[in-house]
């Protein structure tokens, strides 16, 4: 049967998505913790560890398996955490990280020099935002702490509270396009960091009470085990940011080619669409093959990370061609 929306299974199972920490954590720590599922013979990165329905979490051979977890649950291939099994982590992922932090700064020092543009504070904290989930997701997504740990649960938790963060911010850029409210004024920008707050401790309250067990509102009981269920989290974290972002280019198309009669913009935001949509299906699919393929060594993390950068650089181009040309060279405005 299919998995019940909410479920985190299959994706846990073949992405190295920050959630996942989150639930492993959860699950290791429960009273009666299901190691079969965290650790299964049947995945070839576990296997050596034999551990079974008897084995208990203090044992030494799931403690070395704990060690030694890459991002995921139960994956047939991970990357090892750095020192463990001869790994050094993702390297790339880290390094596409690291030019996806640069280039958040990049654009946002090249978007505070254009004089009068439309949405240029807006745009900026959004791009500030983005460099932010972009370190968080080297720390997080990167095989560089340990599974389970206190300090990767906590990390976890504010990088998908950023990225929750990060659509609203989207979505709103696409709002005040519209000029409904004229943009860099208190109207405009109110709303915006009121929604942003709201949005980033939401999900950062979920995520923390998900995997430090704070409550019993998050716990993961019954099928909702072996189906990693996790509704709120699933749900802002998941389905939030793909609803945001086609609401983003219903918006942006309708502003470039409804209001603005302009093409080439009306392409570029279709572009950029495009490609973190790809990032998105790439990241998906391709990683268990490529991590199959590589002997754990890569997933397809760095290639959506490095498509994602791709889709900011063509949104930043779009938002260009529809804002004034003039260029201040001496002019350094802090908003």
């Amino acid at each position: 049967m299919p998995d019940p929306f909410g479920s985190f299974r299959w994706i846990c199972s073949h992405t190295p998505l920050p959630q996942c920490n989150l639930l492993f954590s959860q699950l290791f720590y429960q009273d009666n913790p299901p190691l079969t599922q965290l650790f299964p013979t049947s995945s070839n990165f576990f296997s050596q560890y034999n551990i079974n329905g008897q084995s208990a979490s203090e044992d030494p051979v799931v403690l070395a398996a704990k060690s030694a977890a890459g991002t995921g649950v139960g994956a047939n291939c991970e990357i090892a955490r750095v020192g463990q099994r001869g790994s050094s982590g993702d390297i790339a992922l880290i390094v596409l990280s690291a030019v996806s932090l640069i280039l958040a700064l990049v654009l946002v020092f090249t978007a505070s020099r254009r004089k009068a543009a439309v949405g240029r504070v807006e745009l900026r904290l959004l791009l500030i935002v983005y460099g932010i989930h972009s370190a968080l997701q080297l720390l997080t997504m990167s095989s560089l702490l340990e599974q389970g740990s206190k300090g990767l649960a906590i990390l976890s938790s504010i990088h998908v509270a950023f990225v929750a963060t990060l659509f609203w911010l989207l979505l709103g850029n696409g709002l005040i396009a519209t000029q409904v409210v004229e943009d860099g004024t208190f109207s405009a920008l109110v709303p915006l960091v009121i929604g942003s707050v709201l949005f980033f401790i939401a999900t950062l309250y979920v995520s923390l009470d998900t995997s430090l067990h704070w409550t019993e509102s998050f716990v993961l009981v019954g099928s909702d085990v072996g189906t990693l269920k996790a509704t709120a989290l699933f749900v802002l974290t998941l389905i939030w940011p793909a609803v945001a972002a086609v609401l983003y280019l219903v918006i942006m198309l309708y502003v470039v080619l409804g209001m603005l009669k302009e093409v080439k913009p009306a392409v570029l935001y279709l572009g950029s669409f495009l490609l973190f949509a790809v990032a998105q299906v790439i990241f998906f699919l391709a990683s268990q093959p490529l991590c199959d393929s590589s002997n754990g060594k890569v997933n397809s993390a760095f290639l959506a990370t490095l498509l994602e950068c791709l889709s900011v650089i063509t949104l930043y181009f779009a938002w260009r061609s529809i804002t004034e040309d003039d260029w201040g060279e001496d002019e350094y405005p802090i908003w």
